[in-house]
């Protein structure tokens, strides 16, 4: 009797059953990754997310990022909870007692039990294995198997199955036309790898071209269409990216977001371009206008100049806005970039269109084809309303009376309340807004509202421009009310909750808009979600009291800094602390100082960041806010350890140990570690490791999972002071496990450098440089250039090569001097002494 295979889920656990004392390393085999466990149970490697993610909501298994045995950057690798364990055990008790029957390569056949099948042949094979070579009789042919295929099967990691990412591509219900067009973009982008610019009016039918451009190419290349939206940034879009490029198997672009909040254009770019190697890819992108993010168009730019140089590769950008937003060409003059701009439909196609309409008079028609311009939508609303006889001066005048004026008042409502929504909703968002369900139907038939996908409704956009065009101000203001009732209590993902800013701003609840702003606006910007900008940019001044006001002008100046734009940023902090100022608003004025003393540190203005500090210190010391005046004391410290002033920085530290004593409030957890980190710095070990010791065990006693890990990197980087490698790989594991899930790209800097710190004691010199190297480039990344000095120096310390070590320590140099770190120039340019003598 033939062996029932055990599902996808089941090899699963059975596999990975075999690695559960990899769980604490730090390296992992390559059989926990994904492409591992792909091989392994015999599926492609883009249905392994799948296939795990149920059990990893069962508690049976946990994901972390991993150091993958061959494999350059870190992975998501796999391991089993007890749970999951005890699950793979039972599975195993069953497996292994069901007959296989085993031909030998001396042609001798005999069955037996799987467990004794392992035992029996000298090849490696494991229960899975078994699994993944049984034909549909039960029988494994071990004659045709050798240890190196065997390998072979286990070991590959490029997999040819073409991946498609279209889930925002709407429906296309007809399309007419446009043969020409589809053609000669086909050809284009068959000749060579180019970048396509279509720029065309709402409704022109952009979209549906999209849809036949990437149907001409499935089964042909790998695809992915991405729709942007108005409150989305680069990031959403290099997010679909880094999804899609994890499912053909690169997971360098995911990896690199969730270390960094805001992604520098110019590393999102090479990593793009690595992940699609020589595999054939289209990217399509669609409603460009929509995104005003200046790093979405540099990554386009780049992406439109780097593409030539590989094959079988296309970009496809559908925007109505025709400003040519990437080059055209080169510097040589070679065309980059080529524009063709999307008119209406011909005649012949629009007469297609007008389907319900046969008997349509010459004249009628061409009053209707004249007033339209060939426009696929609006022609395909006439059609439906079967609307024409009366002839109008303009098209919003025709669409205005000959459509919606024909709409009941159920069936307005019901419109409107799937236009106030930006993204496309459930019946069940729109059934609380108390309208017809029923009418709905009727309103996809007529062309009006679409049907994003089985279960969720939107409208076109340029219906959406003219209903709310001519939506009363009232039901405007009561239909997105009522989507602020649906988001309050589904604000899981930071995404529904900046609908629900969105949609407070536009029902005009100024008062519960300032609470929301304040209570999450800080936690949402700090984790990169700058798409905040456009919507606190749109409100005014007007029914906002002073200190609500106050925090939309911070939240502005946050986000401006996070983008780098400084001074932008400083007129926002500029015009908030002067209204901090006349209004008393202590917390809020102490807060935009510190916000401008970073900025003041990022440019090496340090007398001015120490200046901002002690000024909003004296305002957290009057208020007794212990825990910001320790935050102010600890900045200042890293001031005066930057010009190597060490008498005051021991000074303020000093402060900050007084704190500690004297307030027993956990939030301060925080500032001891940072305290024990800057002492470690300065060669206080004791002292570091006292407080390291001691946040170690408070953070373990009140379950603060991420400043527990924060202070076993501490420990880590002391043990790796002191020589006792043991220990600071022991509380460095503890802490990478944490800290690599962190979208906190300081944490994954901190990570790469103690990683490295340990191997390079452990004089494991190329090793420590490869995670010299990635934390450099979060560093780069993320703008933290005293860390990217620092890291260049190590990197100078580590590499064998003589030129290259010299070319790190000649950049190293020039950061400390563009930073001003007199001390640490003269360390660096030692070092130079020391390579150029040969020492």
């Amino acid at each position: 009797m033939a062996l029932p295979r055990p599902g996808v889920q089941e090899r699963i656990l059975l596999h990975l059953r075999d690695y559960v004392d990899y769980s604490e390393r730090v390296e992992v085999p390559f059989a926990l990754s994904q492409m591992g466990i792909a091989n392994a149970v015999s599926i492609a490697r883009s249905n392994v997310p799948r296939a795990i993610s149920g059990m990893r909501e069962q508690g049976l298994l946990i994901e972390r990022q991993a150091h993958v045995t061959g494999v350059s950057r870190k992975r998501k690798a796999y391991f089993l909870t007890d749970a999951g364990v005890e699950v793979a055990n039972s599975i195993w008790d069953t497996v292994s007692q069901q007959p296989v029957r085993l031909i030998h390569p001396d042609g001798r056949s005999e069955t037996v039990v799987l467990s004794s099948a392992l035992d029996i042949t000298d090849l490696p094979l494991r229960h899975v294995d078994f699994l993944r070579y049984i034909d549909d009789n039960g029988s494994v042919d071990l004659s045709v198997l050798t240890a190196e295929l065997i390998e072979r099967d286990l070991s590959k990691q490029i997999e040819k199955q073409l991946i498609y990412s279209l889930n925002d591509l709407p429906r296309t219900r007809k399309f007419y036309g446009r043969e020409k067009e589809v053609e000669d973009i086909v050809k284009l982008l068959e000749a060579q790898s180019s970048s396509i610019l279509i720029p065309g009016i709402a409704g022109i039918g952009k979209t549906a071209l999209a849809g036949k451009v990437l149907e001409r190419f499935t089964h042909r290349r790998n695809l992915i269409y991405h729709r942007c939206q108005d409150w989305e940034g680069s990031r959403a879009f290099l997010e679909a990216l880094g999804e899609w490029l994890s499912a053909m198997g690169s997971n360098d672009l995911s990896d690199y977001l969730s270390a960094t909040p805001v992604p520098q254009a110019s590393v999102a770019v090479d990593l793009i371009i690595e992940g699609i190697g020589y595999s054939p890819a289209l990217i399509v992108i669609d409603d460009l206008h929509k995104v005003g993010d200046e790093t979405l168009i540099s990554i386009l730019r780049g992406l439109s100049k780097k593409f030539p140089e590989l094959d079988e590769v296309g970009l496809m950008m559908f925007s109505r806005s025709f400003r040519m937003v990437i080059p055209d060409q080169d510097s040589s003059g070679k065309i980059l970039t080529l524009v063709m701009p999307l008119e209406g439909l011909d005649q012949n196609s629009s007469r297609q269109i007008l389907n319900a309409m046969p008997d349509i008079e010459t004249t009628q028609f061409s009053h209707i084809y004249s007033l339209s311009r060939g426009h696929p939508l609006i022609l395909e609303l006439i059609n439906r309303g079967s609307v024409g006889g009366t002839f109008h001066a303009t098209l919003e005048a025709f669409v205005e009376q000959e459509i919606f004026s024909r709409l009941s008042g159920p069936q307005k409502r019901l419109l409107g309340s799937i236009a106030v929504f930006r993204e496309p909703m459930s019946l069940d968002a729109l059934s609380e807004q108390e309208i017809v369900i029923d009418l709905l139907d009727e309103l996809v038939e007529k062309g009006l509202a679409r049907q994003a996908d089985s279960e969720n409704y939107d409208v076109h956009d340029l219906v959406r421009e003219f209903l709310v065009r001519s939506m009363e101000s009232e039901l405007k203001l009561e239909l997105h009310g009522k989507a602020v009732d649906w988001y309050r209590t589904r604000k899981v993902s930071p995404t529904d909750r900046i609908e629900f800013i969105y949609h407070l701003y536009s029902s005009d609840r100024i008062e519960e808009l300032a609470e929301v702003l304040t209570n999450e606006g800080h936690g949402l910007v700090k984790a990169g979600h700058t798409e905040l900008l456009g919507i606190l940019r749109a409100l005014d001044q007007d029914g906002f009291d002073a200190q609500g006001w106050g925090v939309v002008r911070e939240l502005r100046g946050n986000i401006l800094s996070l983008q780098g734009r400084w001074d932008e940023a400083e007129l926002e902090y500029e015009s908030a602390i002067t209204s901090a100022k006349k209004n008393q608003l202590g917390n809020q004025l102490a807060r935009l100082y510190s916000a401008r003393a970073d900025i003041a540190v990022k440019r090496g203005a340090t007398d001015d960041a120490l200046e901002l500090h002690r000024k909003a210190l004296e305002i957290q010391i009057a208020i007794r806010d212990a825990v910001a005046a320790a935050r102010s004391y600890n900045n200042m410290g890293y001031i005066f350890r930057r010009r190597r002033d060490n008498r005051h920085a021991l000074e303020v530290y000093g402060n900050v140990e007084e704190l500690l004593e004297s307030e027993d409030n956990p939030r301060l957890c925080e500032s001891r570690i940072r305290l024990a980190s800057a002492f470690l710095e300065m060669g206080e070990l004791d002292r570091a490791r006292n407080h390291a010791m001691i946040a170690h065990d408070e953070t373990k006693e009140n379950g603060d999972e991420t400043l527990h890990a924060r202070s076993q990197a501490v420990l880590g980087r002391y043990y790796a002071r002191i020589k006792d490698n043991d220990l600071a790989m022991m509380h460095y594991s503890g802490a990478l496990e944490v800290l690599s899930r962190l979208a906190d790209p300081h944490s994954a800097v901190e990570v790469q450098m103690l990683l490295g710190h340990v191997l390079s004691d452990a004089n494991q010199k190329d090793e420590a440089a490869e995670h010299y190297l990635e934390g450099l480039a979060l560093a780069e990344a993320n703008d933290f250039r005293h860390l990217q000095g620092e890291l260049l120096a190590r990197l100078g310390e580590v590499e064998n090569d003589r030129s290259q070590r010299m070319d790190y320590l000649q950049r190293s140099l020039t950061v400390f001097r563009e930073l001003g770190a007199v001390d640490r120039m003269r360390e660096v340019q030692n070092s130079v002494h020391r390579v150029i003598t040969g020492h």
